[in-house]
């Protein structure tokens, strides 16, 4: 999903950001699809995404990219959801820190688990929600990135994505990796390459008996989800289609499954639930226009904060949003 990275000083850098609604569509920052504005910033060409909860779901976590969708420098920062401006946990200029939506905010333990290539390659890192404390938890090979952290409910693992850092991004294969929070006991879950996949963004259901995340065949476009058990084993299959299901995280209470698809005759991806064993996805957002990814559900189940951007031009920002979460069948 996101690339991520940071540099040697963990200084805190003030950023200029505010609430922009003008050209949102409704009224004051809500859309056709009712979803409603949280944030996007003020400045040009930064693009806001990534929206996690955390535990208490009074604040969001997220990224911001200071150049663009996707485009660093990037760093974290974290909004009361109430009407306060973003604080900067970590940001470094010349590099990159960057979350995961879901379960990347540990409520056990209150510290965040990101990626950083502070060291010259991307690795994953935990740090308190004040940016205090980070700490390295992954020290891998050359030649490959560590990205895409989520915490098992506990605290005490992360699981995250071990990408090879070069050759044709359709070729290469991403595998599922997990180790304990203090860095010791990696041990891979998936073997992406070997199996002729690519395994990427692994999410930690709320009672801790799964793992989801995304695969797609070597040289494919169709990106699918699918779980596991955080042994490794019991992979089950929960969409399929000639579609692209990506972002994939748990609802409260594990039996949902919420992800962006471009799936069911959309024109751009939007934002879809399904059961968390599989079935007919419910779609959730659907604005003309916009490109809706990066979900996450709140702790008490009532939303779903998601990236939205217009268009689906490679430079366009996005910006946070929230839908009301489908009720329960």
């Amino acid at each position: 999903m996101r690339r991520a990275s940071i540099s040697r000083t963990m200084a805190l850098l003030p950023v200029m950001l505010s609430v922009f609604v003008a050209g949102c569509g409704g009224g004051a920052g809500t859309r056709a699809d009712g979803a409603t504005l949280l944030y996007a910033p003020s400045a040009d060409r930064a693009s806001a995404q990534n929206p996690a909860f955390s535990g208490d779901g009074a604040r969001v976590l997220f990224t911001i990219f200071h150049r663009g969708y996707n485009k660093g420098p990037a760093g974290l920062y974290v909004m009361d959801l109430e009407g306060a401006s973003p604080r900067t946990v970590l940001f470094e200029e010349g590099h990159d820190s960057v979350n995961l939506p879901g379960s990347c905010w540990n409520a056990a333990t209150d510290r965040i688990a990101f990626s950083s290539d502070r060291t010259g390659r991307h690795e994953i890192w935990t740090v308190s929600p004040d940016g205090r404390d980070p700490f390295r938890v992954t020290w891998h090979g050359e030649a490959t990135s560590c990205l895409e952290p989520t915490f098992s409910p506990d605290g005490k693992w992360i699981m995250f994505e071990v990408a090879a850092d070069s050759g044709d991004a359709l070729e290469r294969g991403g595998s599922i990796w997990k180790v304990r929070s203090d860095g010791t006991g990696a041990v891979r879950l998936t073997d992406g390459p070997g199996g002729g996949t690519d395994d990427r963004q692994p999410n930690w259901s709320p009672d801790g008996g799964r793992i989801l995340f995304q695969r797609r065949a070597a040289g494919s476009d169709d990106w699918h989800i699918f779980t596991i058990a955080p042994d490794g084993g019991g992979l089950s299959q929960v969409t399929s289609g000639e579609t692209e299901d990506t972002d994939a995280s748990w609802s409260p209470d594990g039996g949902r499954i919420v992800f962006s698809s471009d799936g069911s005759g959309v024109d751009a991806p939007v934002i879809f639930v399904t059961r968390s064993s599989g079935g007919k996805p419910r779609r959730v957002t659907g604005a003309t226009g916009w490109s809706d990814s990066a979900p996450s559900w709140s702790p008490d189940g009532r939303w779903i904060a998601f990236e939205s951007r217009r268009g689906s031009g490679e430079d366009a920002p996005a910006g946070l949003w929230r839908a009301r979460a489908p009720a329960v069948p």
